[in-house]
Parts: C-alpha cells; structure tokens; sequence
C-alpha cells in the first residue's frame, strides 16, 4: 500500500510541476524531494512483508506518513501563494509575503528530504530488498486489453438448480399466506438464489404485484414502507407527509385482496421484521413474504409453522465448477487446462464450498495462468489461514493483496459509500479522477476510470446492479462482506474516515485520525468537524430522511485542501463568497440542495473539473464567470431562462454540458469547445434555428444529444442529418412531422422521444434507420391507437420501451420485423389490450418487463395469451 501512497504523491509532484507556474528555487527543491521519494524498488518487497512484519509495517507507515507530509506542504505552499492574488494588497505586500512562503516551504523541503533519506537507508536493516524498476505506470498494458462486458446478472448459478425449484414450487403451491426464508452464512448465495426465484417465469405469472427491498442492519421502518408502496402502486406522490402509522396503514390497503410477493433481502432481526409485520394482510389468495437472513430465529419469528430454507455449501464438484466458470472466463468450455487441474482443486479446496470465496478467488486467477502463479496464490492461502481460520476473510484479504498498487486506492475509496449503496458508474468515475486516482494519458481519463472499475469488477470485488443497452456498467454496489473488507484495510492505513451514529460504527479514534477522506451519513449526531486540517474528501450521504445540519461557511473555512465536496441532498440555500478560496478543488456536487444563487467567487475555482447544480429549482442567478474555471470536464446546471447568459467557449476540457439555455449556445464560437461529447439544451428554437444547428454541428466529438422544446412544437428538425457524429439522440417536447429517414443524424443508433405527441405511426419512419439499437417511446410520444411493425423493419433494433402511451390498444408485429429484438419493457399503457401473437416468433426475445399494466392485460398473459411468451427466460411484471 506504500507503493500506490508514494506513486500517487509522486504523479501529484509531476502535476504541479506541469501545471503551476513555481519559483526556481522552490521548484529545484520539488524535482530534489521527487527524486528521494523514487523508492518503489525497495515498497513493492516491503508492502509484501508487512503482514507478518511488526517492524517493516512501522517503516511502511513512516514512509507513507513522509509521502503524505511531503503532499501537504506543496498543497498549502500552492493555497497560500494563489490566495495572495485576489487579496488588495500592494505590491510590496504580495511580494514579501510570497518571499516569506518560499523561504518557508524551502526549510520544510530540505527537512523532509532528510526524513526520507533516513527512512530509505533503514531499510536493510529490516530486510527489504529491491525488486528492481519501480511498477509500471498504471495504466501500460490496461488499456491494451479488450474492454470487458461484466455482466449485470449473474449467468454462473452453479449448485442452487435444486434449491430454486424447491423454493419456486413452495411459493406458488400454497393458497395460504406464508413467510418462506432462505437461510445461511454470509457469502452462502442468499440473495443470488432469491433474485433467481423472484425473476422465475412461474412467480412472475403466479403473483399480482411483487416488491423487493434491501433491510440491512441500518434501515428505517418508513423507508422500507415507501420503496414497497412506489413498488406496488402507482400512489406514490401520497407518502411524503405521511408518518409510519399512516404508511402502515396505506400498504395494507394496498395489498389486501391482492396476491402478493414481498420481499425482504438481508434482515438481520426480529425487531426489524416486527417493525414491518403489521403491514402486510395474511390473506387466503396465496400471498407470500420471502426473507433472506442470517439467523433462523429471524424465520421462524415471521412464520413458525414454515420450514426455514437452508442453503449448503456447495459439494467439491459444484465448487470446480464454480472455480473454473470463474477462472476461465475467455474460454467456451471454461476448462482448466490438465496442468493447472491438481494444484486448481486443493485451491478451491480451501474455500470449503463457499460461492462467495469460490467467485473472488476466480476472478483473482482469471488473470494467471502459469503453473508458479497458481503455486503463489495456494501458498498465500496457507499463510492467511495459518493467521486466520476463516476461510472467506483469508481469500478477500489475498483477493485485496494480489490487485496492483493503482487499483488499491480505487477499492479502498468505495468503502465511503453507506452499506447497499447503490453508487453511479459515472459519478464514481468522476471522483476517482478528482482525487488523482486516475493517472493523466493521452485519452481520456474517464474512459481509464471505466477500465479500472470493469477490472475490479472482473476480479469480482465489485457487484455489477445495473447495465446500459450496451452493456456497460451504470450502478454498482460491493457485498456486505466485501465492503467490510474494504473498511478494514482503509482503517490499517488511515485512509478513511466514516462518521455514523454514535456507537454504531467507529473504525478508529477520530481524534488520532490522518485520515484524508471522510464521509458523513446523515443522523450522525456528533460534529463533524475534526480535527483533520489536510482532508481532501468529504463526502455527505442521505441514507435516512433525516436533515443533517451543516455549515458550509465552516467546511470552507477548516478544510482548505479539499478536492472533492459532495453535498448532494443537503439543504444549503446559500453558497458562501468563502468557496472560492478552496483553490484545490475539483468535485463540488450540489445537487438538490435547494440553493438560490452562486457566488461570483466561484470563477476563482480554476482547478474544478465538477459542477453539479442539478435539481435546484429555486435557482435564479449564475455568474458569468463559468469561462473562468478552464479545467472543468461536466457542467450540470438547472437554471431557468432568466438566469443569465455565460460564455463557455474557453472550456476546452468540457466533455459534458447538462441543462443549459439554448441562448448560451448563441454568439459563442461552439467549435472551441473540443471535447464535448454530451450535450443537453432546452429552450426555444423557433428562432435562428439554422444558427443553432450550425452550432452544434461544429461539435466535432459530441456523442449523445438532448433537445427539450419550450414552445408548443419543436420547428423542422431536417438539419439533424449534419450532425455526424451523434450516436445518442433525445428530443423531449411536440413534433409535428418526424424528419425523414436521410434526415436524422446517420450514425443514429440510440433515440428517445419524449412529450412528442405524434398523431402518426412513428414506426414507419424510424424502422428504415439502419443502425438503431435501441428505441423509447416515452410519455405522451405517440397518440395513436395502433403501433404497427413491418416485416424486415428495425433490422438492428435490441431494445424496445413503451412507456406512457395513454391511446395504445393495439401492436402489431410482421413477421421477420425486428430480427435482433432482445428487451421489450412496456409500462403503464393502460389502453393496451394484449401481445400479438407474432410476438412468439421473436426467438431471439430475452426479457419481456411490464410495469404498472392493467389487470386484464396481465390476466391475459398468464392465462390465454401464456404460449405467446413461454419462449421468454425472464418475465418481469410489477
């Protein structure tokens, strides 16, 4: 861990180097302290030897704390230097005072360089040899391999084939209510079996409505109460005002007479299945709850007369199986060559049939595959075990060991987010690059960032929860077990720092803590302001509906070196003069926090890549200062017509561009802003419209495009076809007459259209687009009563969404129309009567997903209209 800590420093040096204008005496010190800190040769030995090392884990800890010491006094130099520039100061004033910094920081240098001389010539006397050239830069090799596809589900079910048959028979079987639970260990498969038997066809077509929450130790009764109402009805604007007595009550109401499937994943208690039992009517229509949980006592409390369900470990030809599906990844047949097949089974054979280990020691081999390597991880094995017997921690902990030094500060920063957290791919992405995780390249960061997340993924330390159309990671999440690891090896080299209600959670003394990356849960009733001065990531999270106080004027004042500053959710208002003095800054979210304005002093953000200002309805003034704040990578603004007009045509960096006026982008020259690839405008564009799209076809690397009309229709959209490069179009509000095929951006393959109101059948049109993928009509899109698929028609179409057409009632599929057709999701089209029958002849047909359809629709699926879908694996209604 030394090794990420003083590589990280050292491409921290390199920046200011690059990129901050130094004295020539301060900045011969910085190349001199780089230089004494090249000892990667002699961490990579000592990061291996500090586990059983009392002596070299205390030197290992000496140079991170030099590392460390050696990144504060350039930051605070480079704060105290910037600052003197926006203060009145006469000339003879700034400059003593940048003489007297220079001077200062001059002394500390050359004395950190004796502290790291010292510590560097100590080494031998512990043992520690070189290894050689230090490790390769992050990302040489990474970006030479193929962009992985994680998969958001799990394809290997291995073992459970049996226990999901049992279960599914159990569940549909009885007209009587009952609560049937899974039990078992941590690790053992509990909620990968549940989420097999809840996707099952026959549960889908056997209950009415279905609901799935996540309990965990840390819930609130009213919030599990409120997923499950917006989960079961359409009712879902009724809750915000309502106390537990009254969502009780409402849920109730809800259910009864219904036949139901609730379940309830991960609960720890019986006080907490208590706190929900009144809830849900014991009706005779066949209704089930349906628990996952640790503890029998937990399932025989929500039903003594049902059988818990136990999950085994799996038999040692189910664990090969597992291993090898894991292992083997890039081979058809997942087999594991002969010579590796001996040494492979007394591997798994540590594991004791635990899928939990089986997986994250597959995904460790997936990337060995000599015969010495295999021998490693089975003598690392023996030593962790030797220290502790717990199989599960033993192999996370190798699992942790065996990732390379850049991807170690990426995990550990996961441990911030609250337990289940669901976190954004993107945001993730975002952070990582702020703190300086993600090494500068020739590309882009962001897709680096994407590499480093599909790795860990691939290792299986991260949870995939939910994929885009194609394929790429949007939301992920880390298992309870996993996440515990990640909190343990933080808190060992004072990485993080979680604030929680007093006495729950406590990963060290606060007041002892270097920790430079803390995150506040809301409901945490301390004050959150240590004394740690040279944080550089605080992170709030709205994990309960509870307001948590903060004083932002307070933040800006003690913590001066941060980078990253997450507010989202906290009710800010205002925005102190004071943030412009965090010059460091690179992340600041604001996302609905109820602000009314910014401050002019935001301009003096040079360094923010950052600005998330979405969902802040109040706001009604932005500086024209944003031209300013040259390093910002995604701007997302809220911003109503009347809040100014800002030039940003300096914004040579910006990538994303979210919720802008269409009067930003006029009198500007759009071809300055050269990395912009997500664009998302609203306004009027009845006017100077052939300005408008000469505008945006000047946006040479801009992907994926949002059009909101604020007039009654959107004016002729024909000069779409210039924009070229568009592969992503969203076009929200009314169209009179869709362009013609040759008139939409011709490498098209993604469309949304929102609020169109067309009177026309769109299919007509939008089927000849020959590279669509993916297409969603969403609400009020279409007017018409009847949607009509031709045959040969979307020859490329994958994914299909119907969402809120009030006048559907009829759809009808030609045959060979959409040939590649593998997601179809309808949602609350209340009018629509029942499938065509040609939807059976849709072989290549994956998931069908239904939402919020009506009673008569849903019958028909499960009775008569059952053969048309039976070839379907997976049937979603809710």
């Amino acid at each position: 861990m030394a090794e990420a800590v003083v590589i990280f420093v050292l491409e921290r040096v390199a920046d200011v180097l690059a990129e901050i204008q130094l004295a020539k005496d301060v900045r011969l010190e910085i190349l001199r302290l780089r230089d004494e800190l090249k000892m990667q040769c002699f961490l990579k030995d000592a990061d291996a030897k500090q586990e059983d090392d009392l002596q070299v884990r205390n030197w290992v800890s000496d140079v991170r704390n030099i590392a460390y010491d050696a990144e504060d006094l350039i930051d605070t130099y480079i704060l105290k230097v910037e600052s003197y520039k926006y203060k009145k100061w006469n000339f003879v004033k700034r400059y003593a005072s940048t003489l007297k910094a220079r001077y200062k920081i001059g002394k500390d240098l050359v004395f950190l360089r004796t502290r790291i001389s010292d510590v560097s010539i100590s080494h031998e006397a512990y043992g520690i040899r070189s290894t050689g050239e230090g490790t390769s830069h992050a990302n040489e090799g990474l970006l030479k391999l193929r962009r992985s596809t994680p998969h958001g589900q799990d394809k290997d079910i291995v073992g459970l084939e049996e226990d999901i048959a049992s279960l599914v028979a159990r569940l549909v079987s009885e007209d009587q209510w009952r609560a049937i639970s899974i039990v078992g260990m941590g690790g053992i498969g509990k909620t990968t079996c549940a989420k097999e038997v809840y996707n099952h066809a026959d549960i889908q077509t056997f209950f009415d409505c279905h609901a799935w929450v996540y309990i965990s130790q840390l819930f609130r009764t009213r919030d599990i109460l409120v997923s499950i109402i917006k989960q079961v009805s359409t009712r879902t604007n009724d809750t915000a005002e309502l106390g537990e007595d009254k969502l009780e009550e409402m849920l109730y109401k809800l259910l009864e007479g219904r036949c139901y499937l609730i379940v309830l994943d991960d609960i720890w208690s019986t006080s907490a299945f208590d706190s929900l039992a009144k809830a849900f009517p014991k009706n005779h229509s066949g209704s089930k709850l349906f628990l996952t949980t640790r503890k029998n006592n937990v399932a025989l409390q929500a039903d003594a007369q049902s059988l818990p369900h136990e999950l085994r470990f799996r038999s040692k030809e189910d664990s090969w199986k597992l291993l090898c599906r894991k292992a083997f990844t890039e081979s058809i047949e997942r087999m594991c060559p002969p010579q590796l097949e001996e040494i492979g089974q007394e591997i798994v054979a540590k594991c004791a049939g635990l899928p939990l280990a089986i997986v994250v020691l597959g995904g460790l081999l997936s990337r060995k595959r000599r015969l010495s390597e295999w021998q490693r991880v089975l003598n690392s094995i023996r030593a962790l075990l030797a220290r502790c017997p717990n199989a599960v921690s033993a192999i996370l902990a190798l699992s942790y060991y065996d990732l390379p030094y850049y991807l170690k500060f990426c995990f550990l920063y996961l441990g911030l987010f609250p337990e289940d957290y669901l976190f954004s791919a993107r945001k993730l992405f975002r952070l990582w690059i702020a703190e300086g995780l993600i090494p500068y390249y020739d590309g882009r960061m962001e897709d680096l960032a994407e590499e480093y997340l599909n790795e860990l993924i691939d290792r299986n330390m991260v949870q995939a929860a939910r994929l885009s159309a194609n394929d790429r990671v949007k939301h992920c999440r880390l298992h309870d077990l996993v996440r515990d690891l990640c909190i343990s090896k933080a808190k060992s080299v004072e990485f993080l720092y979680i604030h929680l209600k007093y006495g729950i959670f406590s990963p060290f003394p606060c007041s002892d803590s270097r920790a430079r990356h803390h995150a506040i849960y809301s409901g945490f009733s301390s004050s959150p302001y240590v004394s740690t001065p040279n944080l550089r990531s605080l992170l709030f999270f709205k994990v309960e509906q509870i307001e948590c106080g903060i004083s932002l004027s307070d933040v800006c004042r003690r913590f001066k070196l941060l980078r990253v500053l997450e507010l989202e959710d906290m009710k800010l208002r205002r925005i102190p003069s004071a943030i412009g003095e965090m010059i460091h800054l690179k992340y600041l979210g604001l996302r609905h926090c109820s602000i009314e304005s910014l401050p002019e002093e935001i301009g003096w953000l040079s360094n923010l890549q950052t600005l998330d200002i979405l969902e802040n309805a109040k706001i009604c003034r932005v500086p024209d200062v944003l031209w300013k704040m040259k390093s910002l990578r995604h701007l997302y603004m809220y911003v109503c017509p009347f809040a100014g007009k800002w030039r940003i045509d300096t914004l040579q960096h910006l990538q994303t561009l979210a919720g802008i006026n269409i009067d930003s982008l006029r009198g500007i020259n759009s071809a300055n802003l050269i990395s912009l690839r997500k664009l998302r405008l609203a306004g009027s564009f009845a006017t100077n419209r052939a300005e408008i799209f000469y505008s945006l076809a000047n946006l040479l690397n801009l992907h994926s495009l949002s059009l909101k009309s604020m007039d009654s229709l959107f004016p002729s959209l024909s000069a779409l076809s210039s924009l070229r490069h568009v592969i992503k179009l969203h076009l929200s509000g009314g169209i009179s007459k869709l362009p013609n095929p040759h008139e939409f951006p011709p490498n098209l393959n993604q469309l949304i259209l929102h609020q169109s109101r067309l009177e026309n059948n769109p299919l007509e049109i939008l089927e000849k687009l020959p590279y669509l993928f993916v297409l969603r009509l969403k609400h009020s899109s279409y007017r018409g009563k009847k949607l009509k698929f031709s045959a040969n028609g979307f020859p490329q179409l994958e994914y299909l969404e119907l969402e809120f057409l009030d006048s559907l009632e009829e759809l009808e599929v030609e045959e060979s129309a959409m040939p590649k057709l593998r997601s179809l999701q309808i949602t609350y089209c209340q009018k629509l009567r029942m499938l065509p029958e040609e939807i059976k002849s849709l072989t290549t047909l994956q998931e069908l997903v239904f939402e919020g359809m009506p009673r008569r629709f849903i019958d028909r699926l499960q009775g008569e209209d059952r053969h048309k879908v039976q070839h379907v694996p997976s049937i979603i209604k809710s």
